[in-house]
């Protein structure tokens, strides 16, 4: 058996145990018996450990079995990291795991906290079939999309301290969703057409200009505010970064195949509280 403690997990319904169904076998997510003492630490702004997380692989199966399942904690753990926008990591290796972890995965989210999270998901079950499509999904679909670029990018805009930063991070990972679009096309596109072929492809309503305007303002003139864009206030500002972080949410779940987005997570009011200091 191989296996990992989970940081900063918190998975809606709080579930004691949950099986994950990868192309190397079945990983089994167990709740720590301090889960309560965990979460409350991590609602405090702190890192734990929630789970442990297991496979029954051992090297008695061959190098290859656990290195294939070893291969994909990264994405289980970039994947419970989107699905619950919380820095979802490991620390070390379980006491009990035929292989320990003598350092920490270079790939993986940092140890960091992020408040409560922001599930896109509702319930165990529909972060199990989300997280096992993202699993398999991560060596093809995942690769084109350049989804750990992504998803790391993704966390470091949430964990921000300004609406700058956030928007500047937002508009980041647009940029390289259009230069994808550009590779699939074999074809030069302007940032708004790339971004709009990309919504095209994958089936998702395109953004309005305002995402373009907005940003070209805030790098061009230093202001979130002004120029060809057409918001007048902070509110304004929060209708597009909310448009764009759900748009990335239902861009991810089509290309990468997760199903429909079950929640949507993001509104204009939950960034009114973040610094703005260019207006």
């Amino acid at each position: 058996m191989i296996g990992f403690w989970v940081v900063n997990l918190l998975i809606p319904g709080e579930p004691e145990a949950l099986d994950i169904n990868t192309p190397s076998g079945t990983w089994r997510l167990e709740r720590a018996a301090f889960y309560d003492r965990s979460k409350e630490a991590i609602l405090e702004g702190k890192c734990a450990r929630t789970y442990a997380l297991e496979h029954p692989v051992s090297m008695g199966d061959g190098a290859a079995a656990c290195d294939a399942a070893f291969e994909e904690v990264t994405p289980l753990l970039l994947g419970a990291s989107y699905l619950t926008a919380l820095s979802v990591t490991s620390d070390s290796s379980v006491p009990h795991s035929s292989v320990q972890m003598m350092q920490v995965g270079s790939h993986w989210p940092r140890e960091r906290s992020m408040g409560h999270g922001n599930p896109v998901v509702g319930n165990p079950g529909e972060f199990v079939a989300s997280l096992e499509a993202f699993v398999r999904a991560w060596p093809t679909a995942g690769h084109q999309e350049k989804a750990r670029l992504l998803i790391h990018h993704w966390l470091d805009g949430l964990a921000c301290w300004s609406f700058e930063d956030l928007y500047l991070s937002a508009t980041t990972l647009l940029q390289v969703i259009a230069a994808t679009e550009e590779r699939v096309q074999n074809r030069d596109l302007s940032f708004y057409n790339g971004v709009t072929g990309a919504s095209n492809r994958a089936g998702v309503t395109p953004l309005s200009q305002d995402f373009k305007d907005m940003r070209n303002v805030l790098i061009h003139e230093g202001s979130l505010i002004g120029g060809s864009f057409r918001g007048t206030s902070l509110q304004d500002c929060t209708n597009v970064v909310a448009d764009v972080l759900n748009w990335f949410d239902e861009y991810l779940h089509s290309v990468l195949s997760l199903g429909p987005v079950r929640r949507k997570r993001f509104k204009a009011s939950d960034f009114l509280g973040l610094n703005a200091y260019s207006i």
